[in-house]
């Protein structure tokens, strides 16, 4: 799931990282400074994932909520620039979100209705100490199932 992920970001030009949950998104953001990481999306570590079994006692894809914000440097701090970065962000929230949806469609046991399912995203023009522009990006998916044998 995790490399799910970052594998679609990486085929749509964004840098993937998976955030911890003790210190403050705000912190992990700006730590990132090199204009080569850019653009980025920090996922929540914080990952849900949630099983179900289907009429027959299997398991169905398992579903996982993420959240997460992808992010780029203005050119300049002007609000028009900022604005347009954000709604940049957005164009390539949906293509990520399409990348990840082709990735998806072939491990699934449903039909694909039922890949990304929850999708949202919300403008935030200015973020963080770094003045970062982007989206806050919503959306759950699902995910191969892992047949494991304990040894």
């Amino acid at each position: 799931m995790i490399n799910d992920i970052k594998e679609a970001g990486e085929e749509v030009g964004i840098t993937t990282l998976i955030t911890n949950s003790k210190e403050k998104i705000e912190t992990q953001l700006n730590r990132i400074t090199g204009a080569e990481d850019l653009p980025i999306m920090l996922v929540s570590w914080d990952l849900d994932t949630s099983l179900v079994f289907d009429v027959h006692g299997f398991l169905e894809n398992p579903k996982t909520k993420v959240v997460c914000l992808l992010m780029d440097k203005a050119e300049d701090t002007t609000k028009d620039e900022m604005e347009q970065t954000a709604i940049k962000m957005g164009g390539l929230f949906q293509s990520f979100c399409q990348e990840l949806y082709n990735r998806l469609v072939s491990v699934q046991k449903k039909g694909p209705q039922d890949i990304l399912t929850g999708i949202s995203y919300k403008l935030v023009p200015k973020h963080g100490a770094g003045q970062h522009s982007g989206v806050m990006g919503r959306f759950t998916m699902a995910s191969e199932v892992i047949n494991c044998k304990a040894e």
